[in-house]
């Protein structure tokens, strides 16, 4: 397939992932990649979506979509429907990106996996903080063993929620299948894993009390020797960063900050708060050369890498094989839950989340 030609998408779902995030990516990159067609069953949504894309046809049903050209589908519907309209998509022929969580469980992620290998179709999934320099900066400085070995970590992540969802599949556990461990816990496990490898021992607590849970703590070792803690939540204003220590020193990443990593080294008196570039040499000298990109342009590059896989001209940074790990650590934790007393909490914070959990709040 030609290295330039023009890749033509689907978009099944048309929330607010689509609006929001599917939609600049796809307008900036018009040429590389058009919109063909959009699957909704709500029309006003499927309307939206259609002033974006004035040339798309709605479509009823995914296997309809290789008739009109379809090379590529994203699936960005609630993650209750992600597996069959994946398996459906690759049974007709059809690349698939699939938003996170990839599937509602294992099983399903494997039957997808599965299909892609059968059919010889693509399966990525949008893990896109893969593509944040700041991520892919950690991941070589802990590869490359930069500040020593690990020693331990501290990641937290949450606040509110203030997602402007298009349905209440967030917070039903019928379709939803998990609360905040599911939702942002699969960008977070994702980096984990990716940076850190394969946990051995895995504690989990959440405050789930029959429904979905909204705040969690997952306390993790690794095979190296290190531990470390994970803190999640969806109505406590958390610090937002993942703190790395190492032998010579740390690292700190603030979720989101695409561009910026900080790190210290022990024994100084100063640490480093830094915006990357992109490396060049000028001559046989380096030096700092265009900034590196920020966080939009990192979710337009997982489109650029899913297209270039599509076209032949390139591979699939987070296939289907990477993207169900986090999912299997995450259905690890559930079959481990125990309730959560929240020892960071003070007391009054902990009988208010108590209250909210079980919705005398």
């Amino acid at each position: 397939m030609h290295e330039h030609k023009c890749v033509k998408v689907a978009i099944l779902g048309c929330g607010a992932v689509s609006e929001l995030y599917y939609t600049p990516a796809l307008q900036a990159l018009k040429g590389q990649l058009e919109v063909g067609a959009l699957l909704d069953p709500n029309s006003d949504r499927l309307a939206q979506l259609q002033k974006a894309f004035p040339a798309a046809r709605p479509a009823y049903r995914v296997g309809e979509l290789r008739e009109q050209g379809i090379e590529l589908v994203i699936v960005a519907s609630p993650v209750r429907f992600h597996a069959e309209q994946a398996i459906q998509a690759l049974e007709s022929g059809i690349s698939v990106l699939c938003e996170k969580p990839m599937a509602a469980t294992t099983a399903e992620g494997e039957a997808m996996l599965r299909t892609a290998r059968e059919t010889d179709q693509i399966l990525a999934v949008g893990l896109f903080r893969r593509f944040f320099p700041a991520a892919r900066l950690i991941h070589q400085m802990l590869s490359d063993n930069l500040l020593g070995s690990v020693k331990s970590f501290h990641f937290t992540e949450g606040g509110v929620f203030s997602w402007p969802a298009q349905s209440a599949s967030f917070f039903q556990k019928t379709s939803a299948q998990g609360g905040v461990l599911l939702d942002l816990g699969v960008h977070l496990l994702d980096l984990l894993l990716w940076w850190f490898g394969q946990p051995t021992q895995v504690f989990y607590e959440d405050d789930a009390t029959g429904g979905l849970e909204a705040n969690c703590r997952l306390l993790l070792a690794f095979p190296q020797g290190f531990k470390g803690e994970v803190r999640l939540s969806r109505d406590w204003s958390l610090s937002n960063r993942y703190l790395i220590e190492c032998e010579k020193g740390w690292l700190s990443w603030q979720v989101g900050e695409a561009d910026k990593v900080q790190m210290g080294l022990y024994g100084s008196d100063f640490a480093l708060d830094a915006r990357l570039h992109h490396q060049v040499s000028k001559g046989a000298l380096p030096e700092l050369g265009l900034p590196a990109d920020g966080y939009h342009r990192s979710f337009i590059r997982q489109l650029q890498n899913v297209a270039a896989a599509v076209r032949g001209t390139g591979e699939v940074l987070v296939s289907g094989e990477q993207g169900i790990a986090s999912l299997r650590l995450i259905e690890q934790c559930y079959e481990r839950r125990s309730l959560m007393p929240m020892p960071w909490l003070s007391g009054h914070e902990q009988a208010q989340a108590t209250r909210l959990a079980t919705g005398t709040l």
